[in-house]
């Protein structure tokens, strides 16, 4: 039993990490390069799929500022200020084709990317369960 616990603590603390770096050297990031650098947070547009479809918006004001950094390392560097609040943080990304994946310590989140024109969307969906209605989030960045 005790060698069991070990096995469990070794995997937890040294190959799941290392595991971690291994996918985000392994997968391809976005051939398009223009994703790297500094993105500056625009909008965030959410559609609930409740019994009636709810739209939110929320726009870039001075009580909402975000910038992500991209960097071709996997690496990902976060800045937000939601409703006055500071938040920094790291994680690492990769990507296949249009298809994007960011952990940020124990949060995964999958979605689209596109880069067009000095503007980056990323789209992020959920789908229902039986105790949250579903969802799309439509992300959208622009260049300093």
């Amino acid at each position: 039993m005790i060698i069991n616990i070990l096995k469990k603590q070794i995997m937890n603390k040294v190959i799941a990490p290392l595991f971690l770096v291994f996918i985000t050297v392994s997968y391809p990031q976005i051939n398009n390069s223009t994703l790297m650098g500094e993105w500056i947070f625009q909008s965030m547009t959410t559609i609930t799929k409740a019994a009636r479809e709810e739209i939110t918006i929320v726009y870039k004001d001075e009580k909402n500022i975000e910038t992500l950094t991209f960097d071709e390392s996997g690496a990902i560097v976060y800045n937000v200020t939601n409703d006055g609040i500071k938040k920094t943080g790291r994680g690492v990304w990769y990507s296949d084709e249009a298809y994007v994946t960011i952990i940020v310590e124990s949060d995964t989140t999958y979605g689209t990317i596109e880069v067009d024109d000095g503007s980056l969307t990323i789209i992020t969906s959920k789908d229902e369960s039986d105790q949250f209605y579903g969802y799309s989030t439509i992300l959208k960045y622009s260049r300093q």
